[in-house]
């Protein structure tokens, strides 16, 4: 089984035209998107499924005889997305500590943590102790940490991957190893959203509008959500979500299966697509 790229991810390649499905959204057969979703909760008729969100009522659409008898069409609104910057580094070393769990002595199972403070950062995973996760061929680490914030000013977050596996073919810490990736901003803005009828798709373009305010608690629960994220795709053999990097690259990027810059650019969009869906799923909640 493998994990399956994010827009963001797919978006690299200039001609794709590979679209995602996000079905816990909504929608017809899920809602589709082609291209990074920003962190935009789609509206209109093909929209989000919720009466108060269709901001075209009255419109066309409301009339099922005018609806019935259109052969194709497109509409674009103006959403509240999400802008954040990231960038990732491969490092040296990582906070990140793997060992066994105490009273069990299967090998097939580890878990791994992490403290924040030696680097005068403070913890996001808050009330998490520790992972417990299968020792496989392939795992995956992950932490996260905020920098402690000048006055008046918001955090910086840091996040950590770190990759463990069994010497020989697919190691994650041959391939992956320790890389630190900063978001250094996490900003509401305005994205055009167009939908295509035909293909039954959305696609948004770049931001036209920025705000100034910073959202360090919806940050901190997209990536205690991340965090879940991560944990939950690891199996026995490998993690799911560093395998839409780690297939995806090879397969389209023509990138070799060994350690490689242009990797850091797939971890960046595998985080922020992510952390885009998870800004979704925590605004839809009280739907």
């Amino acid at each position: 089984m493998i994990f399956r790229p994010s827009p963001q991810i797919l978006s690299v390649i200039s001609n794709n035209t590979q679209s995602v499905s996000f079905g816990q959204l909504g929608g017809e057969d899920g809602l589709r998107f082609l291209g990074p979703i920003r962190g935009v909760l789609p509206l209109g008729p093909n929209g989000v499924p919720v009466p108060t969100f269709n901001t075209l009522r009255p419109s066309p659409f409301s009339d099922n005889d005018t609806v019935a008898g259109m052969i194709s069409y497109n509409y674009t609104l103006e959403h509240q997305g999400l802008a954040s910057e990231i960038n990732c580094s491969y490092v040296d070393s990582s906070p990140i500590r793997f060992g066994a769990v105490p009273g069990m002595e299967a090998p097939w199972v580890l878990q791994f943590n992490a403290t924040c403070d030696h680097v005068a950062q403070a913890d996001v995973l808050e009330n998490v102790q520790t992972f417990v996760v299968p020792n496989a061929n392939g795992t995956l680490g992950f932490w996260a940490c905020q920098s402690q914030p000048a006055a008046g000013q918001m955090p910086t977050y840091f996040i950590y991957l770190r990759g463990r596996g069994r010497p020989g073919p697919g190691n994650y810490q041959d391939l992956i190893g320790n890389v630190t990736c900063t978001v250094s901003s996490n900003r509401a803005a305005i994205y055009p959203v167009t939908y295509q009828s035909l293909p039954r798709i959305f696609s948004s373009t770049k931001s036209i509008a920025n705000s100034t305010q910073l959202h360090h608690i919806l940050m901190e629960s997209s990536l205690l959500m991340l965090a879940g994220v991560i944990r939950g795709s690891q199996n026995t053999d490998v993690n799911l979500v560093a395998e839409s990097a780690l297939t995806f690259g090879p397969r389209s990027l023509k990138l070799p299966q060994q350690r490689h810059p242009k990797y850091l650019d797939l971890y960046k969009w595998m985080i922020q697509g992510i952390l885009e869906y998870e800004v979704r799923r925590i605004y839809s909640f009280p739907f």
